[in-house]
């Protein structure tokens, strides 16, 4: 005898292409702008929580020298006109030793050089700060910031002998750098002022060159470090002027000497952008920022060597497909917990990321781990509804609805476990059935049964009862169990009453076909019994079991002597007798047990009359 080989081939499940199916939809999520958005806000959220509770000194600083309201107060030119007052800055910072200058400033279009002041009938002002640019790059090298005329769509070309004396400097940087920044699409600025930024294209921002003049030169990109150092302060223009005037080297030096000096305007309500975080100390928090402020927290990223590197689209791709992993399992509670808590994870590695200066955006993870286990969910709830449907068309005809509806619940302990309940028993049969048996062959029983236990079994269920079996031509049912009834008894009558209309209505039927009618006794008796499963583990029922049960079988073995087709005994009648009219019957002897009072009754007279009229005239 020769044994076949076991197939080793892997076979996948059902449902097996859905996890595919969720690291593509993953590989969207990455490029998904709602996603950005999303991992933009939680950025911000880390940034300020870094920086309220876990500040990061370093070790260059550059320095800002603003251009506020009281300079502008305190000269008598416009701001475009001066052209002595930037000579005298970029002079004061050559002296003062500082490493590089960037200028925020626009440098004039046009050289003015008709223009005097009538203060100071000898200035020149383009020979001022001509020479002004011509001395301080002798010593300090000096970039100035390019503004992009948006209605032109081109830079603005600043006066020729400017960006000639400019260029005059080392070819290690750009004198002349772009002053625009990278928004994202809530308009703050986050991101690395790269060639993707820049409107003509070009890879020269003003951070970027000072940076460069300064000696640190990289291909930089990535995120603008928010967490690095604290807020802002700057030095007026006015002072560091005053500071030049007095002669005071010493302390222009102590200020300015091998650091980096950004010049820009820090007014109120002059170039102002969004930022993720409050830089400026002296504004309040949840205003714009002045622009000059980006450029110095770009310079702290890259004079520190700190840009922030976000994770590479790999990396968050694999772990989107293990997030995916929830889809499998099948205890939703346990794959609640483990999601927590992978979520409590990843948040905890992303802030631990950003430690070593490395962005984990959690977004597209977050909601890829969220997508499988909501539809892993959903799919079990289907697949559930689909066995509890399979469930109960298979087993509809074997339990009754009450005890099919726990089942389907899965309330099983209320019919596995046994317990003491007031129930109202009731046992039904068919009078003079034997007889009826002789005389007719055994598929037209049959067929007889079934119809007769199809409209007596609808009367028991649609007053709640339970029916135990069906014994022969015999009904044993019970009323409160497995669901609790107001009142069992009236439940067992209203069901033995309605036994008859529908005894009536098929006698009809029966006496059409010219086959005899049917008549039936009902026995209703209620108490305490054992309500539960009885049986072995491969076969069992749900039942009721005590003297209860007993006793309504011997009433309803008195319905043929006493004549009529309901009989119940005291503690039914007791309390039906305010809304049911009883005929007492005395007390009765019970096989194997004392004397009982029992009650009769019966549809009312009129009741039976019409329905034989209608039994005579179908």
């Amino acid at each position: 005898m020769t044994s076949r080989p076991v197939s080793t081939r892997f076979r996948p499940g059902p449902g097996w292409w859905v996890p595919v199916l969720l690291c593509g939809f993953a590989a969207l999520l990455l490029n998904w702008s709602g996603t950005q958005a999303m991992d933009n806000k939680l950025l911000d959220i880390q940034f300020w929580l870094a920086r309220e509770y876990s500040p990061q000194t370093v070790e260059h600083e550059p320095v800002i020298v603003g251009i506020n309201e009281a300079f502008l107060d305190e000269v008598d030119e416009p701001l475009v006109l001066n052209h002595v007052y930037l000579a005298e800055f970029l002079k004061t910072m050559n002296l003062a030793g500082a490493r590089a200058v960037g200028m925020d400033v626009s440098l004039p279009e046009k050289r003015y050089d008709t223009l005097a002041s009538t203060r100071k009938t000898d200035a020149d002002f383009h020979k001022a700060l001509l020479s002004g640019i011509l001395e301080t790059i002798q010593g300090t090298p000096v970039v100035a910031a390019k503004v992009w005329d948006m209605q032109r769509r081109h830079f603005i070309n600043i006066q020729v002998d400017y960006a000639a004396v400019l260029g005059m400097q080392n070819a290690r940087f750009q004198p002349l750098a772009s002053a625009e920044f990278c928004r994202d699409s809530d308009q703050r600025i986050r991101r690395f002022p790269g060639k993707h930024c820049q409107p003509d294209g070009g890879a020269s921002g003003l951070a970027t060159e000072v940076a460069a003049a300064a000696g640190v030169r990289q291909d930089w990109s990535g995120l603008i470090n928010y967490r690095l150092g604290p807020r802002f302060d700057y030095i007026p223009l006015q002072d560091v002027l005053q500071l030049s005037d007095k002669g005071n080297i010493g302390e222009l030096k102590r200020r300015f000497e091998g650091r980096v000096v950004l010049l820009g305007a820090t007014m109120e309500a002059t170039d102002l952008v969004d930022l993720p975080v409050p830089l400026a100390s002296w504004l309040p928090d949840g205003v714009p920022n002045p622009g000059v402020l980006a450029h110095a927290q770009l310079l702290r990223s890259i004079m520190n060597q700190r840009m922030l590197k976000p994770a590479s689209n790999e990396v968050l791709f694999t772990l989107c497909c293990v997030f995916v992993l929830f889809w499998f399992g099948r205890s939703v509670r346990w794959k609640v917990a483990l999601f927590v808590l992978a979520v409590t994870s990843l948040l905890a590695a992303s802030t631990v990321a950003m430690q070593y200066d490395v962005w984990l955006p959690p977004t597209a993870i977050l909601l890829t781990g969220l997508l499988a286990l909501g539809s892993s969910s959903a799919y079990q709830g289907w697949r559930h509804f689909i066995d509890k449907q399979r469930l109960s068309k298979a087993f509809s005809g074997r339990v009754s609805p009450a005890v099919m509806d726990e089942i389907v619940a899965g309330r099983e302990h209320n019919y596995t476990h046994s317990r003491r309940l007031p129930v109202c028993v009731l046992f039904s049969d068919i009078r003079g059935f034997t007889t009826l048996c002789e005389h007719a062959q055994a598929e037209e029983v049959v067929s007889l049964l079934n119809r007769y236990f199809a409209v007596m079994s609808k009367a028991v269920h649609e007053h709640g009862g339970t029916i135990d079996k069906f014994i022969g031509d015999g009904m044993m049912a019970f009323f409160g169990a497995p669901n609790a009834l107001p009142s069992p008894e009236q439940s067992a009558f209203d069901a033995a009453r309605d036994m008859l209309y529908a005894l009536a209505d098929l006698n009809t039927e029966l006496q059409q076909e010219g086959k005899p009618p049917l008549a039936i006794g009902i026995g209703l008796h209620s108490g305490d019994a054992v309500i539960g499963q009885v049986g072995s583990a491969e076969r069992h029922e749900y039942t009721a079991i005590g003297d209860t049960v007993n006793t309504a079988a011997r009433i309803e073995g008195l319905c043929k002597d006493v004549g009529y087709p309901v009989v119940c005994s005291d503690t039914v009648a007791d309390k039906l007798l305010d809304l049911v009219t009883f005929v007492s019957l005395g007390e009765k002897q019970l096989k194997g047990r004392s004397a009982m009072a029992v009650f009769g009754w019966q549809l009312p007279q009129e009741t039976t009359t019409n329905l034989l009229k209608k039994q005579a005239n179908p």
